[in-house]
């Protein structure tokens, strides 16, 4: 008699039982996790030099997502080595062949159906970095396609997002290291790279961390594992199954602390139970700013409003957002913990003030005047000899013009009065934007071709603002959501109906 994990073969053993006996048997090996599929050789490969997720140190490949994979192969019980290629090759490997993994890859629209995706492990942050001590100052997309040269990683998800949105100054390189020292000898003007990459790199190669400073977010994603797409189901689920209960032991999250700073720690998907923290009081806060928000008929009304209600909806939150004068929710957000301010203009004097969730859309600023006003300005200089400027208190434009030495600037507590000032003659022009200006004059009760754009002088992405004592738990949970909306079609279903601009 032979015992197998209890199962009895006896020594009436029929060769016709052959079919009862493999099934039986198949059920053990399924009960057990030994699938056949699962102990196959696999083609694990990853990429040096992305400290501190996976890296050489001393000869030895570590990091975080690599203790990940490796605690992944040791609770499978699989015995293979991790090759270190070139980004390019592996990733292009991990397209053609079957059973290749590679990590760690930022998941995107673009590569959505290439591959099998386990994870999240890690949340990054793209951005533009520059010399510091220099004079790039860039607040939005549109800003750095007018920058001489931008360096990139070739195939990288940051260079495929850029090249999507129709960026012609790229400079591509083979490595990260490259397009570093590249940037310090002056041959790019501006490094597209992650959050991560750019606190670690620099100290890796013996440069100061110093010596680089951020300049502009322009992408959040998440990293996976990623698995190439003729691989078995069962290998993916493994993993995948693998992965979560990691999750579920603290496993992952003891690995994941020991490398990452809490703002790359990994917020799983916005189908999961949020955590405590996302459903914290949060006090909500707007303007009455037609059209991305206002009250009409007593109802909150608006596509930007209607973007945080269904962010609010899907994390089952129910704080109640309330309007108040801009001025008033402004400094509720720069002095209160787990304040939620939008519309919100992000610019460089407010980067470190609030923690940043959008952008819920752009707009193109501009001084406006009297269509019957005899009134030409060609540039900033030249607008600050206008006698009178009408801002709105505390605006994101009025700060924005005070930093440049405005001094001609009239303020009111009240933007509508504005369109009022400037019609009644007491403002020579008003600044305002493509987004809003219409309807704050249809409110204001004038027609918006009785206004003219006299100059367009920044464009500009609009955004929740949180304020800093906020949990980063909360706010990745909730760029986590906008980014979910986006992708489903929701925001462009809201957005679909977009203001138009007088010229």
């Amino acid at each position: 008699m032979i015992t197998s994990r209890g199962f009895k073969l006896s020594k009436y053993f029929l060769w016709k039982d052959i079919p009862k006996y493999f099934f039986y048997m198949m059920a053990v090996i399924l009960c057990f996790g030994l699938t056949p599929v699962v102990a196959g050789k696999l083609l694990i490969l990853t990429e040096d030099g992305v400290p501190p997720l996976n890296f050489i140190k001393n000869g030895q490949l570590t990091g975080a997502s690599t203790e990940i994979v490796e605690e992944i192969l040791r609770r499978l019980d699989l015995d293979i080595s991790l090759d270190v290629v070139p980004w390019a090759r592996g990733y292009q490997l991990a397209q053609q062949k079957p059973d290749v993994v590679l990590f760690s890859m930022a998941r995107s629209k673009d590569r959505e159906n290439l591959f099998h995706w386990v994870g999240p492990i890690c949340m990054v942050q793209s951005a533009f970095y520059a010399i510091r001590g220099g004079n790039k100052v860039i607040n939005s997309l549109d800003d750095a396609r007018h920058i001489g040269s931008i360096g990139t990683y070739r195939d990288d998800v940051r260079e495929a997002y850029l090249l999507e949105n129709g960026f012609s100054n790229l400079d591509s390189a083979n490595s990260n290291q490259s397009n570093l020292r590249k940037l310090l000898s002056g041959r790019i003007d501006l490094w597209a790279t992650s959050n991560i990459e750019a606190a670690n790199l620099p100290g890796q190669l013996g440069i100061d961390p110093a010596a680089i400073n951020h300049v502009f977010t322009f992408q959040k994603f998440e990293l996976y594992i990623a698995l190439s797409k003729q691989t078995s189901l069962t290998v993916v689920d493994a993993w995948k199954t693998t992965l979560d209960q990691m999750k579920s032991d603290g496993t992952f999250m003891t690995i994941s602390r020991r490398w990452l700073p809490e703002d790359s720690l990994p917020v799983d998907g916005s189908n999961a139970t949020p955590s405590p923290d996302v459903r914290e009081k949060i006090s909500i806060y707007t303007e009455n700013s037609p059209p991305g928000n206002y009250v009409q008929d007593g109802q909150l009304k608006g596509p930007a409003m209607r973007v945080v209600q269904e962010i609010q909806r899907r994390l089952s939150i129910n704080s109640p957002i309330e309007m108040v004068p801009w001025a008033r929710g402004y400094h509720l957000a720069k002095t209160q913990p787990n304040v939620a301010l939008f519309s919100t203009s992000r610019l460089p004097q407010r980067e470190t003030m609030f923690k940043w969730v959008g952008p819920l859309y752009t707009q193109r600023w501009g001084f406006y005047a009297r269509r019957t006003a005899d009134i030409t300005i060609e540039s900033m200089e030249a607008a600050k000899s206008v006698t009178r400027i009408g801002t709105y208190h505390e605006d994101a434009k009025e700060e924005y013009l005070e930093s440049l030495g405005f001094r001609n600037l009239v303020s009111t507590n009240n933007n509508i009065g504005n369109v009022r000032h400037i019609m009644n003659g007491t403002i020579d022009m008003w600044v305002s934007s493509n987004f809003n200006m219409p309807y704050i004059v249809r409110f204001a009760g004038y027609d918006p071709r009785q206004l003219k754009l006299v100059m367009s002088f920044k464009t500009v992405g609009n955004y929740i603002a949180f304020s800093k004592m906020t949990s980063d738990h909360i706010v990745a949970q909730w760029q986590k959501v906008l980014d979910d909306i986006r992708r489903d079609g929701t925001w462009a279903k809201y957005f679909e109906i977009t203001p138009g601009s007088v010229e």
